[in-house]
């Protein structure tokens, strides 16, 4: 990671608590705990503080910045009329929908490895919040803070058709391939010497030599060049790739545990606190449910409607 963010895209324009210290104990409380291994709860109890901080600063400049995926399809794209659109997005407005004032929502289009940085900066590369199928877990806890957990993925393993066998692990079909990851990304960690995934992730590194790239979407394209031969990634977004290129497939059962949570920065706790009970009344009215079945339940093959996953709290 370079020592100060990159340039975000900033695409379109659309009308429409807890302290640092408290996270970050949060967060290593919840690594020693072997009932929320991956620190799936949050600290930030719903509520909505018109008073907080950082709720009024948005509602002082009627506006709010919302970091995004611009090249994940179904979760976070450029639709026909140029205007994001996606699952991802869908929660992203609701949540900006929300907030006091109706402010302008400028969308931010966002690579893995930008989403922290553009959290953390100021100024003009700071971003409110982060939607951006982003996996909870107890290190980024430490670096911002996170949401509940709106959605639960898995890595799996991506490629092309014509190498797919029945019945073929997610580790054999990377084993000895040219395998790309989004920089920064869970699956770029489970297959690096300094992973901070729990022990046992070792057996997935037969997968060496890796292919890194900016995003998702610039992996098929190595995949499609040849540049690359397999693409770990979670498989909310492996399916989507496959539903833009019919000569891959997804293979073998998920290899990780992937909590999806939307991230502020540290101390913005009065936003967090927000979210959550933004998301508390997004699982409650059934628009999860109707998102989800527009954009990600046509796209899984054999996919059952399944519920939106209940809010976990620390306290």
């Amino acid at each position: 990671m370079t020592a100060g963010p990159a340039s975000p895209r900033t695409v379109a324009t659309a009308g429409s608590a807890a302290a640092p210290g408290q996270a970050l104990a949060a967060g290593a409380q919840a690594a020693a705990n072997p009932s929320d291994p991956h620190c799936k709860a949050s600290p930030f109890q719903p509520h909505e503080d018109l008073n907080g901080q950082t709720i009024k600063a948005i509602q002082a400049k009627g506006s709010v910045t919302v970091g995004v995926d611009l090249n994940d399809y179904h979760w976070g794209f450029l639709g026909p009329d140029g205007q994001p659109a996606g699952f991802d997005v869908d929660i992203a407005r609701a949540i900006a929908q929300s907030l006091p004032g109706n402010p302008r929502i400028n969308w931010v289009g966002l690579d893995d490895d930008q989403r922290i940085p553009h959290l953390n900066a100021t100024g003009d590369q700071h971003v409110d919040f982060v939607v951006h199928t982003m996996t909870i877990n107890c290190d980024r806890r430490t670096k911002v803070a996170m949401s509940t957990v709106y959605f639960e993925a898995g890595q799996r393993v991506l490629i092309p058709s014509s190498q797919a066998h029945t019945g073929e692990s997610g580790p054999d079909a990377m084993k000895g391939k040219r395998v790309c990851t989004a920089t920064n990304s869970t699956a770029s960690d489970l297959l690096t010497a300094d992973s901070k995934l729990p022990q046992g992730s070792q057996k997935y590194r037969a997968a060496l030599p890796l292919v890194t790239a900016d995003s998702e979407l610039d992996c098929l394209v190595k995949l499609q060049l040849g540049q690359a031969d397999a693409i770990l990634t979670d498989d909310a977004i492996a399916y989507g790739l496959a539903a833009q290129d019919p000569q891959t497939a997804v293979v073998g059962d998920q290899l990780t545990d992937e909590p999806y949570g939307i991230a502020t920065a540290l101390g913005e706790g009065d936003l967090a606190s927000w979210i959550n009970q933004a998301l508390e009344t997004y699982r409650t009215n059934g628009s999860w449910q109707t998102s989800y079945n527009k954009w990600i339940k046509p796209y899984v093959p054999g996919q059952a409607e399944i519920p939106p996953p209940p809010a976990q709290y620390t306290n």
